[in-house]
């Protein structure tokens, strides 16, 4: 695993500690971002504002996890300040 994806997958357990996969999807720019993820817990497959409306997790400690992945992402040497980030991650 990367060092971006240990550090999204430690992300993401703050908010759904025993996850089968991940698939995330995101887009950084300089000034904003763009964080959205579905996780399979239980053979269940839900997305990130579906889980918040279970209330699997707060929308604030989303935001939370949110943010530290797109400042860390942000901190890359290979951030392209300018323009669009697009990320794709799947974590097992």
């Amino acid at each position: 695993m990367s060092e971006l994806e240990n550090f999204v997958a430690k992300q993401i357990k703050t908010l759904v500690p025993h996850y089968e996969k991940v698939e995330l999807e995101a887009v950084i720019t300089s000034s904003s971002y763009s964080i959205e993820f579905f996780a399979t817990v239980n053979g269940q497959k839900k997305q990130s504002f579906q889980m918040i409306d279970e209330g699997l997790f707060s929308e604030k400690a989303f935001n939370a996890a949110s943010k530290a992945i797109a400042d860390y992402v942000r901190a890359l040497p290979s951030f392209n300040k300018d323009g669009l980030n697009k990320y794709a991650l799947m974590l097992k």
